[in-house]
């Protein structure tokens, strides 16, 4: 019975690299600041000069994939929500 319970116990902890990870993403998701990527791009916007053309349709791609992201996190958010 030993056996079981350390394996749920190994199986829980987080390597360090697991919990930079989910630091640095609570950190993303939760930063409502100067320094946030949605005020980045409103001042980017409001200043179009900051950026090359070749950027913005960089960032225009970059935007494209995380749209693409948006039916897999609704379903996250649906199936949690269910759960709990």
């Amino acid at each position: 019975m030993n056996k079981k319970v350390l394996a749920t116990d190994e199986q829980a902890i987080l390597s360090q690299a697991d919990l930079d990870d989910l630091l640095r993403i609570n950190e993303f998701i939760e930063s409502h600041d100067e320094h946030s990527l949605v005020e980045e791009l409103k001042c980017a916007i409001l200043d179009s000069g900051k950026l090359e053309l070749t950027q913005w349709q960089s960032l225009r791609e970059q935007l494209k994939e995380i749209e693409a992201l948006i039916p897999h996190i609704d379903l996250i958010i649906q199936l949690k929500k269910e759960k709990s």
